[in-house]
């Protein structure tokens, strides 16, 4: 999982695992997906953009 790029893991955690976003923090989202909060608010916007 790693190997892949970061928005490829955060789009395959919402895909197989939705339930997770509401329920836990993105500072534990972000660390179990091996990336920085901000990468992840980054990823997050990206994707709202779209």
């Amino acid at each position: 999982m790693i190997a892949d790029q970061a928005k490829d893991r955060y789009i395959r955690l919402l895909e197989e695992k939705p339930h997770i976003i509401q329920n836990v923090s993105l500072k534990q989202i972000a660390t179990y997906l091996g990336i920085t909060d901000t990468s992840l608010s980054r990823i997050r916007k990206e994707i709202a953009g779209k």
